[in-house]
């Protein structure tokens, strides 16, 4: 799930690795939940360098607002198609019967699937 998550994050702006786990920690921080996830750089650059050298996403070491030398990710046209792959795996997951009746009973709620087709 991760991997998926930085791979989205990266394909809609270059990024560092600092402002990737800033999303990440965004994104896992549930509003009155109680979600442990803490993405830290330990955990963090080794999944950029895992999918740098699978060639989904390149680095390039550029300067920060800050005058700080910073490696910048963007995503290859490997890793554009992985997503897609991905988000058309997600797209059958949410249009059949047995997987949106799991998800509405997890979430609690109906989802609208005119958003989804």
């Amino acid at each position: 799930m991760t991997h998926f998550l930085i791979l989205w994050i990266i394909s809609k702006q270059t990024i560092h690795g600092y402002g990737i786990m800033k999303k990440l920690n965004d994104f896992f921080n549930f509003e009155g939940g109680n979600c442990e996830m803490n993405i830290n750089s330990s955990k963090i650059y080794p999944i950029l360098s895992k999918m740098e050298k699978k060639g989904l996403i390149i680095g390039e070491w550029n300067i920060n607002e800050n005058n700080k030398r910073v490696k910048y990710y963007s995503i290859t046209p490997d890793g554009v198609q992985v997503l897609n792959r991905i988000k058309d795996y997600l797209s059958i997951i949410l249009t059949h019967p047995s997987w949106i009746e799991i998800i509405e009973d997890m979430i609690g709620r109906e989802i609208n699937n005119e958003k989804c087709n």
